[in-house]
């Protein structure tokens, strides 16, 4: 009996360990429109970005896409996109307001997967109306950018006044909070790590030769013209607190 019950807990070691092994969950997207198989127009997929950012602040929903080469599982296109999306919990906590729609190129698979808060509004039927009528005849005639910006817009279209928004993003509200601040102490303390080190070299530095003082804040960017800078890449998605549970449909092309 013991070893009959080692035998299977063997087994399902095995089981698990092969399909760790066959499957990669992607990490969590930096963006709301991400085309990691680059057959989408950059234009389009910026402004699609900008679109699904927007309508976070509007509306509190986390709509994300995914393109992918190809679909890194066994499993089927649903149990595999029904995890990738609960380990993103796309959508507020609390809310679970959040859907992700998978494209998997090489297989010609779709699913768009939608979170326990959005099911009332885009239900399974609407899911699959999304997918068969507006994104696969589409991708069939090669207007890859006609049929993604025909999904986010029915997307939207099916899951606006569910929620409220506050006007800002997710992201937007973590740092929001301590962003001045923050600049605001690395200056300072910027300032003071150079003035111990020219206090290290030459006590006498501080008080003799203020002249100096300007070409010393120059230098701290690391060179003329240059500084710290935020940059501007465009909207992101940070992960949210959402759950999903299957909801939703897919379709193929």
């Amino acid at each position: 009996m013991k070893l009959c019950f080692r035998l299977l807990a063997f087994g399902a070691l095995l089981a698990s360990l092969s399909l760790s092994a066959a499957e990669r969950i992607p990490p969590a997207p930096l963006r709301y429109f991400n085309d990691y198989a680059g057959v989408v127009s950059p234009p389009v997929a910026d402004r699609l970005n900008a679109r699904l950012e927007q309508f976070e602040r509007d509306s509190s929903n986390q709509l994300l896409v995914a393109i992918y080469p190809k679909m890194e599982s066994d499993s089927s296109v649903e149990d595999y996109t029904v995890r990738v999306a609960q380990a993103w919990r796309a959508g507020q906590t609390g809310k679970n307001n959040g859907a992700v729609l998978f494209s998997f190129m090489q297989e010609h698979q779709l699913y768009l997967q939608v979170g326990y808060g959005l099911e009332a509004v885009l239900p399974d039927a609407t899911a699959k109306r999304i997918i068969e009528r507006e994104i696969v005849p589409r991708f069939r005639a090669g207007d890859i950018d006609g049929g993604m910006n025909a999904a986010v817009e029915s997307m939207i279209a099916a899951t606006n006044g569910e929620y409220r928004g506050t006007g800002r993003t997710q992201a937007g509200s973590r740092s929001d909070g301590f962003s001045g601040n923050w600049l605001f102490v690395v200056f300072f303390i910027g300032m003071l790590v150079i003035k111990m080190i020219q206090w290290r070299r030459n006590p006498a530095a501080l008080f003799l030769n203020p002249g100096r003082r300007t070409s010393t804040w120059i230098n701290w960017g690391g060179g003329s013209g240059g500084g710290w800078s935020g940059g501007s890449g465009g909207g992101g998605f940070s992960g949210g607190g959402g759950s999903f549970g299957g909801g939703g449909a897919g379709g193929k092309w």
